[in-house]
């Protein structure tokens, strides 16, 4: 007996910080643009433990192509997201992981969803199914910076903090033609069958994924890359889109992202739009970043009213600064912005 209770009292800290999948049915779910299902599902995974207070929860919403688990590098007892300290919540957006999607069966015939519905969509989970009534922080990078921004406009009493990194608050012609020439090389594929496909049409998919390949780092990290580095991580990046998506799902993601402008409901001003955020917020752009180009990130900055902490991912890494594997320098900076910010905010 006394080796029993000793070795669950060894267990209850791995315990506390192991994830737990699930996935919230929010029922009935109508779409901004038009259309509705009749039951929404959100998959997401948790870490840590909820303190007494409800205090200590974030939310972490993935990039276009990534998922509920797009920040596992960085959560943990000890890492950025402290599963010590915080109750960490990673949310798969509509249309992909083990939230409701195309591939579910309609295809071509799921709605055509927004970054606006997939917050609606979280927010529902959050509060419904996990009963949380505030955040400590929401955060995101790329697309999960989309979401991020909507959340600090649609419910702006409800977190503490935004955690953005390669952020902005809309797309513009230039991704717009990127994932346009992409999603047109997945449609050429005779396999696609305007959306009908019995079989994913893979071939497709890796094309289009070296469309997309090298938007997400810089001219100066791709010349950095030896001949054999840069074959496989073009191969990889493919390989991972056959993988993880079926097309229409992939294809509706995208288009999700490409079609993004917080600024819509507010009759086409983003001053107006950001103006409602009143969290404070952690921005963390790659200024070698040529899918969301500066600009664009300097927009969401100006438009911020809150208190802002504006840094610089040092990085020719491009776009994909913000998603750096553990043990780069890029890692390290982000993780210390990270973990002093939400520190800042815990007080």
């Amino acid at each position: 007996m006394r080796f029993l209770i000793l070795a669950f009292a060894l267990l209850l800290p791995l315990c506390a910080h192991a994830q737990s999948e699930s996935v919230a049915s929010i029922g009935r779910f109508a779409f901004e643009n038009g259309g509705e299902i009749p039951d929404m599902k959100v998959g997401y995974v948790t870490w840590g433990k909820l303190n007494n207070a409800k205090s200590n929860a974030i939310l972490l919403v993935p990039g276009t192509s990534a998922s509920r688990h797009a920040y596992d590098a960085h959560i943990g007892p000890g890492k950025t997201y402290d599963t010590d300290k915080y109750f960490v919540i990673g949310a798969d957006p509509i249309g992909g992981g083990t939230s409701s999607s195309p591939k579910d069966g309609l295809g071509t015939a799921f709605p055509k969803y927004t970054i606006r519905d997939m917050v609606k969509a979280q927010h529902e989970m959050v509060t419904r199914t996990l009963g949380l009534t505030h955040l400590l922080a929401v955060g995101g990078g790329s697309m999960g910076s989309f979401q991020t921004v909507e959340w600090g406009i649609n419910y702006p009493d409800f977190m503490t903090g935004l955690i953005m990194i390669v952020p902005a608050a809309r797309g513009d012609h230039h991704f717009a033609a990127i994932v346009d020439a992409f999603e047109a090389m997945v449609t050429l594929d005779p396999k696609y069958q305007d959306g009908k496909y019995t079989e994913n049409p893979v071939e497709g998919i890796r094309r289009a994924a070296l469309i997309y390949f090298p938007w997400t780092a810089s001219d100066e990290y791709l010349g950095s890359l030896s001949e054999a580095e840069y074959e496989a991580g073009k191969k990889a990046a493919g390989e991972r889109w056959v993988k993880d998506w079926d097309a229409n799902s992939m294809l509706s993601r995208y288009m999700a992202s490409r079609n993004f402008d917080a600024s819509v409901p507010f009759g086409g001003d983003m001053m107006k739009a950001l103006g409602q955020i009143k969290a404070r917020a952690l921005m963390l752009p790659s200024m070698t970043d040529r899918t969301i180009p500066g600009y664009l990130t300097r927009e969401l900055y100006r438009g911020i009213r809150s208190p802002v902490i504006y840094a610089e991912i040092p990085s020719i890494r491009g776009h994909s600064a913000g998603s750096a594997p553990s043990g780069t320098a890029e890692y390290a900076y982000v993780s210390e912005k990270i973990r002093g910010f939400l520190a800042d905010l815990a007080k």
